[in-house]
């Protein structure tokens, strides 16, 4: 949602607000950015931010930094990373007859053609 605001508002005097207004969310400044508030309960969560134009997003989306969904979607990054070099070891020693029999062929091709015979 985009709100076009009145007048600008300061970061820390909403944070205030919302913690006192809402004090079952959790209201903190987002990661690595001070102009940003992350308003979050469980697995949910809301980004506010202020934009340059008079204008202020409030967006509400999965909280990722919430363990339950952190640690499986980690856990789920490494079998995808751990499988892939697995299939890319597999692969490599399957094929190695045929790319070793292909560098042989055309690196003596290679040198018949352009060094020197003397």
């Amino acid at each position: 949602m985009e709100l076009t605001l009145s007048q600008t508002i300061a970061i820390e005097d909403l944070k205030q607000k919302l913690a006192d207004n809402f004090p079952e969310y959790s209201v903190k400044n987002a990661f690595l950015n001070k102009k940003t508030l992350r308003i979050t309960q469980g697995m949910n969560q809301v980004v506010v931010g202020q934009l340059k134009n008079q204008k202020m997003i409030c967006v509400g989306n999965l909280n990722m930094l919430d363990l339950r969904i952190f640690i499986p979607f980690i856990i789920g990054m490494a079998f995808f990373l751990i499988t892939g070099f697995l299939f890319l070891i597999v692969m490599m020693q399957i094929k190695k007859k045929e790319y070793k029999a292909m560098e042989e062929t055309i690196g003596a091709y290679l040198q018949n053609t352009y060094t020197s015979n003397t």
